[in-house]
């Protein structure tokens, strides 16, 4: 009996001592997964601001003069090729300003709020400084030509420094940027610098020289007044 007892109390013993325990976990790897690639982005879309500087008087465009982005979401600058066209590409879609410098002596001009949300073209001219009152002693300034000439009107920038002229010329068939002469003693010669075309004339007052037009492919002298900011009687 007492082997019985023993050997009973043996096996609780052992019994509860194995409840007692708790299981040990597996160790268990991570599961294996292919990498991914990440999601491309969409391409951003950018657009070119061009379009051309222009001299305000003659009209056509303005060879070297600077166009740069002041404010926008890009930025910006660019010089104006000889037909005065220029082009800033690869721009953020947005609001702009730029500025507009001319070579010397012409002035510099901000724009307006430019839209750029496609391709944008955006032309505007510049002019040259004047001084005020205009006087006979400086021609310099905007200046129209008109009489019984073939190729009337004739529009000129004229450019002064002493009594060395210079400027650019155009009517409704030459076109020159290469105008000089001089201006002493009251006379104005010009020569145009196309087509054999010179100007000879006297300054009758600060907005009227009377002159001729010489043009040896249409084998005369043409009179003509030549005006700024007002008109010289005929």
């Amino acid at each position: 009996m007492r082997r019985f007892a023993f050997l009973a109390i043996v096996l609780t013993a052992v019994t509860v001592a194995g409840c007692g325990d708790s299981a040990v976990p597996r160790s268990t790897a991570p599961p294996i997964t292919s990498p991914t690639s990440p999601t491309p982005q969409p391409p951003i879309t950018t657009y070119t601001l061009s379009g051309v500087v222009k001299e305000a008087w003659i009209d056509t465009g303005l060879p070297g003069a600077t166009v740069t982005i002041v404010t926008g979401p890009g930025r910006g600058s660019t010089t104006t090729d000889e037909q005065g066209r220029y082009s800033l590409p690869n721009l953020l879609p947005g609001i702009y300003t730029v500025m507009m410098s001319g070579p010397a002596p012409w002035t510099s001009r901000a724009s307006g709020s430019i839209s750029v949300f496609n391709d944008t073209t955006f032309t505007a001219g510049l002019t040259i400084p004047v001084a005020f009152p205009v006087t006979t002693a400086d021609l310099q300034g905007h200046w129209v030509a008109q009489g019984p000439y073939p190729n009337e009107p004739c529009w000129m920038v004229i450019l002064q420094n002493g009594a060395k002229l210079a400027g650019w010329y155009k009517d409704s068939r030459d076109y020159s940027t290469n105008m000089s002469g001089t201006y002493i003693g009251g006379e104005v010669l010009l020569d145009v610098g196309v087509s054999g075309l010179k100007i000879e004339g006297r300054v009758e007052d600060e907005r009227c020289i009377r002159a001729v037009i010489k043009n040896e492919a249409l084998g005369g002298n043409f009179p003509v007044t030549i005006s700024r900011g007002g008109s010289c009687g005929r």
